[in-house]
């Protein structure tokens, strides 16, 4: 069975979690814009998550998900919401047991997704692109090849909105920040602790930023990390600012008024390269050609030539790859980036 691309007048994108995931979806808007201009186009999301779409110009509605994503409980409660909205299409782009199921219980007639085993039968069309070793964002672009759309996309978005903006800008100006020197936001903490950085490591390049360049540094935190992060901002030598607890929609904000972000592969660099901001990211775990643009000078990363790179691991002992990563490394890589050549100071 053919999708109908002419009978489509209502549409669901569901992308429950994680943050980077979530921003990597948005490269498809565009593209389901342009082959969809009078549908309703809606994504669900996950709590919080939700602030980055809500004002993108694309979506008609952005729907939250307020239950945890492998709660089957919460799919039934969920469901009467779904089913409601009487979509034509649903594109599962996450591919879990949960949005499976929600997909296959939506009531609508064509259900594209994933080709994964004990998840096919919730749809009426899959796609093997996440299989091949390419740019998320390219993947999720590929899925959409049964709709007939063959373009692919990378540039990615954020809503970035003028209240959260106002915020940014009345810290600046409490914190006197100065946006001609150097702004360089740092992100010392995250979930997976086989992808982090030593604290002693960020600290130093923490002082190298302020001592050569006069770099303004800021540390963001997540729930639960706030403690840990603290801890390393005290080992810095210079200076050093923890930013507040944040909404993602204000976070989003200030990172669209820094110079730089630093961190592993997590949100908030997506969120970075969604806003426009250069980054540069420490790659261990997982293939850089999956999780960053490659080529693209704006958007560097660094990793360990190491046997074990790319080991999928969520924790791990040794740590030999991020051991293997000095501060003074990450400095002359900082140094290369074309769009800060006019904010570093050179003596």
């Amino acid at each position: 069975m053919n999708i109908d691309a002419g009978a489509v007048k209502k549409l669901l994108l569901i992308q429950l979690r994680a943050i980077g995931d979530v921003v990597q979806t948005t490269a498809v808007l565009p593209l389901l814009r342009q082959t969809f201009p009078r549908a309703q186009i809606h994504f669900l999301t996950g709590p919080g998550v939700n602030e980055l779409l809500t004002g993108l110009p694309e979506l008609n509605k952005v729907l939250v998900y307020p239950y945890a994503p492998r709660e089957t409980l919460g799919v039934i409660k969920f469901l009467p919401t779904l089913r409601r909205e009487q979509y034509d299409l649903v594109i599962d782009f996450q591919g879990t047991p949960g949005t499976a199921l929600l997909s296959y219980f939506s009531g609508a007639p064509w259900r594209l997704g994933w080709e994964i085993r004990h998840r096919r039968w919730a749809y009426t069309h899959r796609s093997r692109a996440n299989r091949k070793r390419e740019y998320v964002a390219i993947q999720k672009c590929r899925l959409l090849q049964p709709l007939g759309i063959e373009a692919v996309n990378t540039r990615l978005q954020v809503a970035v909105l003028p209240e959260a903006l106002e915020t940014v800008e009345r810290y600046f100006s409490e914190q006197q920040i100065d946006p001609r020197r150097l702004l360089v936001n740092i992100s010392p903490k995250g979930k997976r602790p086989a992808r982090q950085w030593f604290p002693e490591k960020i600290a130093r390049l923490t002082d190298l930023l302020v001592e050569k360049h006069r770099a303004q540094v800021f540390y963001n935190w997540a729930p639960g990390e706030r403690d840990a992060v603290e801890a390393v901002a005290r080992r810095v030598k210079t200076e050093v600012r923890v930013l507040p607890g944040w909404s993602l929609a204000t976070f989003a904000a200030f990172l669209s008024r820094v110079d730089l972000h630093f961190s592993y592969d997590n949100g908030p660099k997506h969120i970075a390269m969604a806003v426009g901001t250069p980054t540069l990211s420490l790659f261990a775990t997982d293939p850089p050609e999956l999780w960053n643009p490659l080529n693209d000078p704006d958007h560097p990363f660094l990793e360990a030539d190491v046997p074990c790179k790319h080991c999928g691991l969520r924790e791990c002992d040794l740590m030999i790859c991020m051991k293997a990563i000095e501060p003074e490394d990450v400095l002359r890589k900082i140094e290369q980036i074309p769009a800060l050549q006019g904010k570093l100071l050179w003596r």
